[in-house]
């Protein structure tokens, strides 16, 4: 009788199990079977050219929660999951779109990360009653000098939806970052590794219990950057001290090798603290940035597009020159004004400055010189040298989205017009006519022109070293995990420039006049007892409309020493008025720090 009892409680319980619990076990089943986790790569380290650290994969504590070793019951699953958000600090409903979201049950899925010592020590005393929540460390970029280096190293973020969907086929996960702006997203494939995996069981309660195989992960590889640390950080200090004495905000500025087209210093203002993105940026700190007038998303030196002013005066001396429209002994007036097609043109000196040849109207700055010159080339020509030094083409470098700026002429008005146009065979539009007088403020960097302090910078490295027009380089190698050397950041060509040897010795000296003449625009240098040779121009661009009384921006380029430079700048000051009061100083404080740390920036 016993063992017939026996025998029918058997029964009923293996019955229980075959049915009423069959979901359960076969979820257990399946959950203590074997998973491939990915093992997340290390990122590579950035250094600037001589090995200093400028960020650091900081270790953090992440917690990570697999969605298929929730309890099956739904009042059980609410009532951990409700512990879990509350503990982490997080919203429920932002952890139910978590895990809604997780592609694979199996996979961890990550639901608060850079957990301190102490939250991480609270979450641990907690992890024995709920299954399958883990803490584990994972590397958070940081950025050890974010307001020097912000714009030129931008910063990694999180993966949106849109950046899975595009990146998933390449073997980006859902959870990983990337870099999202400057040098981290123009270097993404160098610096983000390769993910390994690991095979592990699992129990029951979504616990680990051994490692079945496995394959590791190879970290990114290290990047040493052209940029000399402790120039950037003076070029940085030196632009916004100026912006600050003037009243101003916003401004950039670069020092590059001419020899090279390296990049030793890049710097836009107002600066940008990358760190507020590393772990995903929150609504207030993204909104306060977006609503700052001053606008420190926008990477001034990379994307700001301005009228040259007076800083072309170089290309329409030596367009003229080369065309042989004018000689280096040619001879014209500088008045106070010309009269061309009924309108006025004035000299920004309101008297007249007498006769004087390319070379001294380069180093004084005569508009009513280039007035006449530029009539002299035309606009298509002009156009056509701007373009060879570099405008109007977006320079190939890597930092991802350098503006192209504008080369324009009459061809360029026809095709880029905004008015209405009239019926095929007619003539355009007349505000779509290239005015005569565009040609003439067209040589003194006016009109249309638009040109970036990226660009600007390469265009003053080729007068400076004789006509090579070098695409800008930012990497100076590049390491793997070894520290063994993988690349060298060779100097990449664009053109030689369609300037004669003659032709480009007649406008450099006019920008070395400019520094020594007694009447030179560069007399910030002069004052101050500036030691070396070398070359500069001012240049003062109107921008707002047409017409007399216009804002300015400030503009001064500069390379020293003259014979073999060594580094050629540029200097703007957005709304800053003239070159020579606005830019030139904080140019002069750049170029003395070079100096007087010149040895160890070379070495």
């Amino acid at each position: 009788m016993l063992a017939a009892l026996l025998a029918a409680l058997l029964a009923l319980r293996l019955t229980q199990l075959q049915v009423g619990e069959s979901g359960r076990l076969a979820a257990q089943a399946e959950l203590s079977r074997v998973h491939r986790l990915p093992l997340e790569a290390e990122r590579g380290i950035i250094y600037d050219r001589h090995g200093r650290q400028l960020v650091t994969n900081q270790p953090a504590w992440a917690l990570s929660l697999v969605p298929a070793a929730l309890p099956l019951d739904a009042r059980a699953r609410q009532r951990e999951l409700a512990e879990v958000a509350a503990a982490a600090g997080i919203p429920e409903a932002v952890l139910a779109a978590t895990l809604a979201a997780a592609t694979d049950s199996y996979t961890p899925a990550p639901i608060r990360g850079r957990i301190d010592d102490r939250q991480a020590q609270a979450l641990r005393e907690r992890l024995p009653g709920w299954t399958g929540v883990s803490l584990d460390f994972k590397p958070v970029r940081t950025y050890v000098d974010p307001l020097v280096f912000g714009h030129v190293l931008g910063y990694t973020a999180p993966l949106d939806g849109q950046d899975y969907a595009q990146l998933r086929a390449s073997g980006y996960r859902a959870d990983e970052t990337m870099g999202k702006a400057g040098v981290e997203a123009g270097l993404e494939s160098v610096l983000r590794g390769a993910d390994g995996w690991s095979d592990v069981e699992y129990d029951a309660s979504g616990q680990v219990v051994k490692t079945v195989a496995a394959q590791p992960s190879q970290p990114g590889q290290s990047v040493y950057l052209s940029l000399d640390a402790g120039l950037q950080t003076a070029t940085v200090q030196y632009l916004q001290e100026g912006l600050k004495e003037l009243g101003k905000q916003a401004g950039a500025a670069m020092v590059v090798d001419p020899s090279t087209g390296e990049v030793l210093a890049m710097a836009s203002a107002p600066s940008l603290d990358t760190n507020l993105f590393t772990g995903g940026i929150s609504q207030a700190d993204y909104s306060r940035l977006l609503a700052d007038p001053a606008k420190p998303l926008y990477d001034r030196a990379l994307n700001g597009l301005y009228a040259p002013g007076s800083t072309f005066k170089m290309i329409t001396a030596a367009a003229a020159l080369q065309e042989g429209k004018i000689s280096p002994s040619t001879t014209l007036g500088c008045p106070a004004a010309i009269s061309y097609g009924g309108w006025t043109y004035a000299n920004w000196a309101g008297y007249d400055m007498g006769p004087m040849n390319v070379t001294r109207a380069i180093a004084l700055s005569c508009d009513t010189f280039f007035y006449r010159v530029a009539d002299m080339v035309g606009d298509t020509t002009l156009a056509s040298y701007a373009k060879a030094f570099g405008y109007g083409a977006a320079p190939r470098f890597q930092i991802p989205g350098a503006s192209a700026g504008v080369a324009p002429d009459s061809n360029w008005l026809a095709d880029n017009c905004q008015a209405p146009q009239g019926d095929a065979g007619e003539p355009p539009a007349p505000s779509c006519r290239w005015n005569p007088g565009e040609t003439l403020t067209m040589g003194i960097g006016q009109s249309y022109l638009l040109t970036t302090p990226l660009i600007q910078s390469m265009y003053i490295a080729a007068l400076a070293n004789g006509g090579t027009l070098y695409n800008p380089n930012l990497v100076h190698q590049v390491r793997d995990g070894n520290g063994g050397l993988v690349s060298t950041g060779a100097p990449s060509v664009v053109r030689q420039v369609p300037v004669s040897p003659d032709a480009m010795a007649t406008v450099r000296e006019g920008m070395r006049l400019c520094l020594a003449d007694p009447h030179g625009t560069g007399y910030q240098f002069r004052l101050a007892g500036w030691p070396a040779t070398g070359g500069c121009k001012t240049g003062t661009a109107q921008y707002g409309g047409s017409g007399l009384d216009l804002p300015t921006h400030a503009w001064f380029t500069f390379f020293t020493p003259f014979d073999n430079p060594e580094i050629a700048m540029v200097v703007m000051v957005e709304g800053g008025g003239e070159g020579d009061q606005a830019a030139e100083p904080i140019a002069l404080k750049i170029a003395q720090y070079y100096l007087a740390h010149r040895a160890e920036i070379r070495s």
